[in-house]
């Protein structure tokens, strides 16, 4: 059966197209038109975007190309003709990090321009010359004069070699061309008081040449403050998003549902288990260092355990800020094409070039989308941070690996396609999507309606909010006071338009499993096939272990700071029945028997599991509870009874305050039910008889049948509303999860009936021993051994008050909590 994509063949692939409407007050060359160019027959458009440079022109070239298509290659090409030409040009290199200045001066060098032509930026300070060099590698930090976050001002090495230089430059008339390339990583440099800066190069400044597959609606103004400094002259050259068959990797899909990812993950440690087996060289990008750094520091267990099976050293690529705004933060821990790499630093700028290559990215896990935190890692800058991470594999015939979280309820009526296409697409991602409900679903959002969210956003709620105040500023007479003025659009869209997409709208960086989703299931990666996916992952019992495998994934996959404020805020019932739905939606469930098969669990069939399931849960909530499930030290299943849940029900039963408001009649019926079965274990225990013998001296004992009086006619309205309410609504009776309710069938009588609940009352609440009376009739009895205590109330499990939650947009608004000595703690927000 054809995977989704298959019917998506022909559909073409979305992108952040850079139009001449988006510069009014600009000349865009080319008679005002976009310059549209096509990759060869090899995907690439080296040729094409060559051959529409001129070098003699001045203005800003913006170039649009998609992930590997070879835009690199071609401006060093044109790099190199404009270092070979007559003219005296001085040309800049500005990359976005430190890491990728080695990277281009190999390119550069191998492109025949020698070393000694070239100044480095790493050189800067040292005193070697550079006035004489044609090419210089700098960063964009650099050459705005960012000093990051720790300075108020870059180092006076870096100011002098910048002054110097433009100085020279203008007295010599030397031309200069700016190079940025990856621009998308560099847009965060470019504040008001930075862009000053590029100014000393104003009266000089020929040409720049600005590059990236991923433009956002940030980069146009970044367009706008650079075309400025070559007499507002733009030429747009765009490329057409071809996927060229030979040149994708295999891409396959990883649902997984943990809250949150740690080392021993155990669907994350199985697949890098099967790419090791497959003899795969493997690079894994983490959306966390945290997590990095979790897979790297435990070598016997987890990941780690299975990568250090293969690899003698694991290369640790991670950074110590995700901001990047200190050119120092990438001068170590960068990736090596030699070496296995676990980290966080190479989702762009790096080509791994590898064969029999699998690339592992680790997206932010369920828990991240959580209202109350945002923990997007290196992802935080949401869609495009997607693309460019793709991108890192360049070998034909490699796999790329996503792990992510399932994706929310999408809106399918904003999808921009019908019929068939529809039709498929929702019959896949209702396989793969997040089964609990939300408020809002994701709806699709094309290229073309960023700025347009981002204005309404920035109109109608930032500006709105104090509109008449901005008025009154601007009525006053403010002479000699400091500036106050409400930021433009455009400033806003630079600061911060992008972050609020990312951080609001769900389709764009919100929940980026929903992107991936789409963008996977309809072909718009222009690098990658999807080859397969996985909805639900195994999760194994072995046999006699069922409460040691709960406790693991309870512990490492599932709670965390963040669900244990719905554990914090909610009922024991509510708590039992969202990790059961997790296990059930998210898992498949096997029993794996002593011989080795694997047995499917289905839920609400399999009682064993179920019941140690609520055991586990009962231990959980009410950790008193959990040392009958110790023997030795060790945990063990087989403990829990119906015996346990009904005395837990009863204690919490008659310590419940029906006179509390908005009570269901369906929570009423369950306390009624169990003070009524209260009240039966009462009769029970009132009916012990007393006897004596020489062997055992004075004892207690009861019959095995009930005498006539032990229900009377009186009592018959309780007897039944608790039997009634047990077989058909009790969640664990009436599901068999409890033997119980086979004996209770419409078709037996009245006496029946009370037999069969007279014996269940003596198993669940006596311990007796078969006897018979020694005179008269001999009758059949039970010696009452013991008595079995009702639970302290701290004990109880309450599955009595309602499984109903609905958590408010205020509630997620208001509350906040932190973790303060090793506890979490709720801290008010309102």
């Amino acid at each position: 059966m054809s995977l989704v994509n298959y019917y998506f063949r022909d559909f073409p692939a979305e992108f952040k197209e850079i139009n001449p409407d988006d510069f009014p007050n600009q000349i865009i060359e080319n008679n005002g038109e976009k310059i549209i160019i096509e990759p060869d027959v090899n995907g690439y458009i080296t040729t094409g975007l060559e051959s529409n440079i001129n070098i003699n022109q001045k203005n800003t070239v913006i170039v649009n190309a998609a992930v590997g298509q070879g835009k690199t290659t071609a401006i060093i090409n044109v790099l190199k003709r404009l270092y070979e030409d007559e003219q005296d040009f001085l040309i800049f290199v500005a990359s976005p990090f430190v890491s990728l200045v080695e990277q281009y001066f190999n390119e550069i060098t191998d492109r025949g321009i020698a070393e000694t032509d070239i100044f480095r930026y790493e050189n800067i300070g040292s005193g070697l010359p550079f006035l004489d060099k044609k090419v210089h590698i700098i960063t964009v930090n650099g050459l705005l004069g960012n000093p990051g976050s720790d300075s108020l001002i870059n180092s006076a090495s870096k100011r002098k070699y910048l002054n110097k230089l433009s100085r020279e430059c203008q007295r010599v008339g030397r031309k200069v061309v700016i190079i940025m390339d990856e621009i998308h990583d560099a847009i965060h440099n470019f504040k008001e008081e930075y862009i000053f800066n590029l100014w000393k190069w104003q009266p000089v400044l020929h040409k720049n040449i600005i590059l990236s597959a991923t433009y956002n609606e940030a980069s146009k103004v970044v367009i706008e403050y650079l075309a400025e400094l070559t007499d507002d002259r733009i030429q747009i050259i765009e490329s057409k998003r071809t996927r060229i068959p030979n040149n994708l990797s295999d891409l396959h899909l990883h649902y997984n549902p943990a809250l949150y990812y740690k080392y021993n993950n155990l669907e994350i440690t199985d697949v890098v288990r099967e790419l090791i087996d497959r003899s795969k060289d493997v690079d894994i990008l983490c959306f966390s260092k945290k997590l990095a750094d979790d897979i790297i520091d435990n070598r016997d267990d987890g990941i780690g355990e299975v990568l250090y099976t293969k690899y003698n050293v694991i290369n640790r690529c991670t950074s110590n800020t995700y901001l990047r705004n200190s050119d120092d933060d990438l001068l170590t821990n960068r990736f090596d094409n030699t070496k296995c790499n676990v980290g966080t630093n190479f989702k762009t700028g790096v080509s791994i070039k590898k064969r029999d290559h699998a690339f592992l990215i680790i997206l932010p896990p369920k828990g991240s989308k959580n209202g109350f935190q945002t923990a997007n890692g290196i992802f935080s800058n949401g869609i495009n941070s997607i693309i460019q991470a793709l991108a890192r594999q360049r070998k034909r015939g490699g796999e790329i690996h996503i792990i992510l979280p399932p994706p929310e309820k999408f809106n399918y009526s904003t999808l921009p396609f019908d019929g068939d296409k529809k039709e498929k697409f929702i019959e896949f991602y209702d396989e793969v999507k997040d089964f609990i409900e939300v408020r809002k679903p994701v709806n699709y959002i094309p290229y073309s309606r960023h700025s347009f969210l981002v204005n309404d956003f920035y109109e109608n709620k930032l500006r709105e909010n104090v509109r008449n105040q901005i008025t009154l500023v601007n009525q006053q007479d403010r002479s000699n006071r400091p500036r106050l003025e409400f930021p433009a659009f455009k400033s806003f869209m630079l600061e911060n338009g992008e972050n609020y997409l990312a951080n609001n709208i769900k389709f764009l960086g919100k929940d980026l499993s929903s992107f991936v989703t789409y963008c996977a299931a309809t072909n718009q990666f222009v690098n990658c096939n999807l080859t397969a996916y996985t909805a639900k992952a195994s999760l194994i019992f072995p046999e006699g272990s069922i409460q040691n495998t709960l406790e693991y994934l309870f512990e490492e996959n599932y709670i965390n700071e963040g669900n244990f404020i719905v554990y914090s805020e909610t009922t024991d019932f509510y708590r039992y029945l969202e990790f059961k739905n997790h296990l059930f939606n998210y898992y498949k469930l096997y029993h794996l028997t002593q011989t080795g098969s694997q047995v499917l669990i289905i839920e609400n069939k399999d009682r064993a599991f179920e019941v140690e399931l609520l055991g586990f849960m009962h231990r959980q909530l009410h950790p008193g509870f959990n040392e009958r499930f110790l023997v030795d030290g060790d945990l063990r299943d087989n403990i829990y009874s119906r015996s346990d849940y009904f005395m837990s029900c009863i204690v919490v039963a008659m310590n419940f305050d029906l006179e509390q408001p908005n009570l269901t009649s369906e929570v009423i019926s369950r306390v009624n039910c169990f003070r009524n079965l209260k009240y039966f274990r009462d009769r029970l225990i009132a009916s012990f008889r007393e006897a004596n013998n020489t062997n055992r001296g004075n004892f207690h004992y009861i019959l095995k049948k009930p005498s006539s009086t032990f229900i009377q006619s009186i009592d018959l309205p309780r007897f039944n509303q608790m039997i009634d309410h047990l077989v058909n609504s009790d969640y664990f009776i009436s599901r068999d999860i409890f033997e119980f309710k086979q004996r209770f069938k419409p078709a037996y009588s009245q006496a029946q009936k009370i037999n069969s609940f007279y014996t269940k009352l003596i198993e669940d609440f006596l311990v007796v021993e078969d006897s018979r009376l020694s005179t008269g009739s001999r009758r059949h009895i039970g010696i009452v051994v013991e008595t079995k205590p009702l639970f302290e109330i701290n004990l109880a499990i309450d599955f009595l008050s309602s499984a109903d939650t609905n958590f408010s947009d205020e509630f997620w608004e208001n509350n906040s909590y932190e973790v303060i000595d090793g506890k979490l703690v709720k801290i008010n927000m309102s």
